[in-house]
């Protein structure tokens, strides 16, 4: 059986992968900064290895000879402005740091999994062609995520076995702080407003299958973006309203009225020097309408378009096995 190093396997998408790797029976290495917490987190069948992102190559003695594939899902999703430097640290230094890793132990594939937001705003449908918008972005966490892949890329043409994957929206089990905050709030009635946005939400588990098989489908230096039904932000949340059994929400908050608060809420901040209710960042993404297809992956990778009534309710089963709702 194939040998994978995965980093970022205690997230809500690598412990998707985690799962899926176990059922298929690989042999699993995953960088963690806290052994304990990992193993509470993902259980056994992997093989811990202690240590940092931007020092990874310091772990090359904790790994085997014949790493299959590395699969980088770690990432700073920070959408606050004051984390910048942190997160193009992680997102771009920690990329070439596991490229490097890649390159010194030999490995047969490099799987970085990147995101949609590296295209930026489009009014057509985002394909695998369309211009990168995010190169020189605002948004620290589109940016960065842009020239990481940047960096990928410039590694294929040294030879790097790599793939890129491009996940839109993801929403389902192992959700602890993404998706799952808005649908707590939903349920606790202290939802500030309705998003104006719309996009492609992917299913966890969908997304960490075609991760996986990337490792034999992907082609190298190629993108794949993993979609799923479109809908507004508003759609979304009135299934999770439904599946909860509390009130539709009511009409979408005006893009300008929600730019507008988060950019006085960041002047309070700048005194007080705590993170804001709603960042200009997240003002951004919440505001955001982007159409992507996933039609590449689903035709070479095998990548499953889960509806989005399935992945909200296995997203709020989580929830409410952690007692969180």
């Amino acid at each position: 059986m194939p040998t994978a190093f995965i980093t970022g396997a205690t997230g809500f998408l690598g412990r998707h992968i985690i799962d899926v790797l176990r059922e298929a029976g690989w042999t699993i290495y995953a960088l963690v900064r806290n052994e304990d917490r990992a193993r509470k987190l993902i259980g056994d069948g992997v093989t811990f290895v202690q240590g940092d992102l931007l020092h990874v190559t310091g772990c090359k003695n904790q790994l085997p000879d014949g790493i299959n594939c590395i699969f980088h899902v770690a990432a700073d999703t920070s959408t606050w402005k004051k984390e910048a430097d942190q997160q193009a640290a992680i997102n771009i230094g920690g990329t070439e740091s596991m490229l490097q890793l890649c390159q010194e132990l030999k490995a047969d594939r490099f799987v970085h999994v990147s995101s949609t937001s590296v295209y930026g705003i489009h009014k057509d449908t985002v394909t695998e062609t369309s211009e990168y918008r995010a190169l020189y972005s605002w948004v620290s966490y589109a940016r960065t995520k842009a020239i990481a892949e940047r960096r990928v890329l410039d590694a294929v043409s040294r030879g790097i076995n790599a793939v890129i994957l491009n996940p839109t929206h993801i929403v389902g089990r192992y959700d602890d702080h993404n998706w799952s905050r808005m649908i707590q709030m939903l349920n606790e009635g202290t939802l500030p407003g309705v998003p104006p946005g719309a996009g492609n939400f992917a299913n966890g588990r969908s997304v960490a299958e075609a991760v996986v098989a990337a490792y034999e489908k992907g082609q190298t230096g190629e993108n794949y973006i993993l979609g799923g039904p479109y809908a507004t932000m508003r759609e979304f949340l009135s299934l999770a309203a439904a599946e909860l059994a509390k009130p539709a929400p009511g009409k979408p908050t005006p893009a300008f009225v929600l730019k507008a608060v988060s950019r006085v809420l960041s002047v309070g901040s700048a005194i007080t020097g705590k993170r804001p209710m709603i960042t200009p960042e997240e003002a951004y993404f919440a505001c955001e309408t982007v159409a992507a297809s996933g039609e590449k992956a689903v035709r070479e990778l095998g990548y499953r378009e889960v509806p989005l009534e399935q992945s909200v309710k296995e997203s709020i089963t989580y929830l409410r096995e952690q007692k969180r709702l």
